[in-house]
């Protein structure tokens, strides 16, 4: 199995069927986002988790703000701790450190290569839903506003009205995007966005247990990677997920440690990506194997493993 850590029982096919989607186009994909839809090609890259808009309700739903706070962390580990037997702190907190990025950045990286657009992360105006394992299988942003590359919106047909020169931006929560002239800014925008949200959060827990910050941002690094990566499933292309997220760690360096590389070798005549972690996930304290992405796997091992799970996937397989 790919994924650096375990999962709740999900159907494997959940999370790899589909391939290759059909691609919609910048004008739809860009005026459902402002609209609060998620488009088909959006949804799709971040299975098993989903995305929606809005202020959630009902069982699991917990605001970001709380679940970076000392509060919501301690309750996240608790859960892991509880359905994890003989977890160490450590463990615990490398598994926190994955779930709770990944369901963070998984939305705005794919938001980011598909729609370019970056949602707004402040922890205020998001929400994840935690099941009782830890892990979390939905993100919910509170609004449909972010920040958005001049020639998507253009392409839109403006989402929102055109704010003149002069007038000084509006916060996020008033509804309005923010616009930028280049895809370096959107960039920009994305790394931003992410690490002031983490921050907070890899301080907390890296108060807590013996584990560095070149361990926990490598965790955060790993999940931004794979993110990137899965982004194939809509595009097709095996190199621009990967470019993209070589000019994001640029950007990233040097809070975003422990960066993963990349893995590249040709299956059944079709080139893939997979990657080999920067940081190690402690998945392995808890049963008898290694990831297939831990930089403890040498790379015989990881092509081995990588092309058999390849063959699991059907059409449009990916190495990740």
């Amino acid at each position: 199995m790919l994924v650096p850590l375990p999962t709740p029982a999900t159907p494997r096919e959940s999370a790899t069927e589909g391939g290759a989607s059909t691609r919609r186009s910048p004008r739809e994909s860009s005026a459902t986002a402002a609209q609060g839809i998620v488009p088909h090609d959006l949804a799709g890259t971040l299975e098993p988790r989903s995305l929606c808009y809005g202020v959630p309700t009902g069982p699991g739903w917990a605001d970001c703000a709380f679940l970076t706070e000392p509060g919501g962390v301690t309750r996240s580990l608790a859960r892991i701790a509880r359905s994890h037997p003989g977890a160490s702190p450590e463990v615990a907190a490398s598994y926190l450190a994955n779930w709770y990025s990944a369901a963070v950045v998984a939305p705005a990286v794919a938001s980011y290569m598909l729609l370019r657009r970056v949602p707004d992360l402040n922890p205020a105006r998001m929400s994840l839903r935690e099941l009782d394992s830890g892990w979390y299988d939905r993100t919910a942003l509170h609004g449909p506003a972010g920040t958005v590359l001049a020639d998507a919106r253009a392409v839109a047909g403006g989402a929102h009205p055109a704010r003149p020169p002069d007038e000084p931006a509006r916060p996020p929560d008033e509804g309005a995007d923010r616009v930028v002239g280049d895809l370096a800014a959107l960039r920009g925008v994305l790394v931003d966005e992410i690490l002031t949200h983490l921050g907070p959060f890899v301080r907390e827990l890296r108060g807590r247990v013996r584990l560095g910050y070149p361990a926990l941002w490598g965790a955060v690094a790993a999940q931004c990677a794979r993110a990137f990566l899965l982004t194939e499933r809509a595009t097709g292309d095996p190199d621009a997920g990967r470019d993209e997220a070589d000019a994001f760690f640029e950007r990233a360096a040097p809070t975003m440690r422990a960066r993963p590389r990349w893995h590249e070798f040709v299956h059944r005549g079709r080139p893939y990506t997979g990657m080999r972690c920067g940081s190690c996930c402690l998945a392995h304290r808890l049963g008898d194997e290694y990831c297939t992405t831990c930089p403890f796997t040498d790379d015989i091992e990881r092509e081995r493993r990588m092309r058999a799970w390849i063959d699991t996937q059907g059409h449009g397989a990916l190495a990740v």
